[in-house]
């Protein structure tokens, strides 16, 4: 696999697909109440908000959320516009949307959090932002049951790796095959990482 291990993204039409098999986890179907609403001004459709959202727009957001577009609408395969800003480490409207009531923990249709897609990128403020919210760090997904850490060990990044262990990520779980984060960083051949993940596996 490549593109941030299980992640690709096509920013054009502003959809995240994910790899691998199995039936999705159901997506919550609570109403979303707005917030209100300025006068004679209409909510941004999902598909721009969700473009800006990916794209780092702070002013649309900011813009679009002032008008009355719900900030948990829900895209493409459950997902929110707090995970697919978090996917491209735009902090800021990540923060922006936490203000906004974002829920951190929401999942998408194969249990994803915003912090797991931020955990894919090399995006330590992000991460922080999402955890200091309250993000569960050892939540897993409902397809691969991968983790934040997995994730982030994947793909090399050795300071989301850090700062996941040090709120507390837990280096022993195991993914649907029995592999451990470590086994993730040795599989892509980040050698160090792989070290550093063992030795946080031992003092366990």
């Amino acid at each position: 696999m490549d593109i941030r291990y299980a992640l690709s993204l096509t920013a054009s039409a502003s959809l995240l697909f994910i790899t691998g098999c199995g039936d999705p986890a159901p997506t919550p179907t609570k109403p979303i109440a707005p917030p209100p609403q300025a006068a004679g001004l209409d909510p941004m459709p999902t598909p721009q908000f969700m473009q800006a959202a990916l794209e780092g727009k702070l002013d649309q957001i900011q813009t679009a959320l002032k008008n009355g577009t719900p900030v948990d609408t829900l895209g493409e395969g459950g997902r929110t516009a707090l995970m697919l800003s978090a996917f491209n480490g735009h902090t800021a409207i990540v923060e922006a949307l936490l203000k906004a009531g974002a829920a951190v923990s929401a999942r998408d249709e194969t249990s994803r959090t915003a912090l797991m897609y931020a955990s894919t990128g090399p995006n330590p403020n992000t991460v922080q932002a999402l955890l200091s919210a309250g993000a569960k760090v050892n939540a897993t997904d409902s397809d691969e049951h991968f983790s934040p850490l997995m994730f982030a060990a994947a793909e090399g990044h050795t300071a989301v790796v850090t700062l996941l262990l040090e709120n507390n990520a837990d280096p022993t779980l195991k993914d649907i095959d029995g592999d451990s984060a470590a086994v993730f960083a040795d599989q892509r051949n980040h050698s160090e990482l792989a070290k550093l993940l063992r030795a946080a596996e031992a003092g366990k």
